[in-house]
């Protein structure tokens, strides 16, 4: 673990492609967990559903919305461990995970990091 305050890791192109690709696959999974699909229900299981994934929608928004803001400059002062460091956090708080719709951003990275590297 790094000390603070810290040198900043240059990224490599790849590794700047790889952070934008989850940033574009983790926005969809943000908009499908907000938009309901179908018609209008008055159920109280299907609202109960709604605001929980609304909440996981939210905490996904906050722990990305600097890596959009990195993204959008050129990843200057980008601490990536910091960011994955956020991401264990949020993946052990059991709402999130128990909600169903944890992706594994951490392996969707580093897949896509792989097929930058092997381009």
């Amino acid at each position: 673990m790094a000390t603070w305050p810290h040198e900043n890791t240059k990224l490599s192109d790849a590794e700047k492609k790889a952070y934008r690709n989850l940033l574009y696959w983790a926005m969809l999974d943000i908009r499908t967990l907000c938009q309901s699909r179908g018609r209008i229900s008055y159920s109280p299981f299907f609202v109960w559903r709604q605001y929980r994934q609304g909440r996981v929608a939210g905490r996904l928004a906050d722990w990305l919305h600097n890596l959009a803001q990195t993204a959008a400059t050129d990843f200057d002062h980008f601490d990536t461990e910091w960011f994955w460091r956020e991401y264990d956090g949020l993946f052990q708080q059991s709402t999130l995970v128990g909600a169903g719709h944890w992706m594994d951003y951490r392996k969707r990275y580093e897949d896509a990091l792989a097929k930058q590297s092997a381009a």
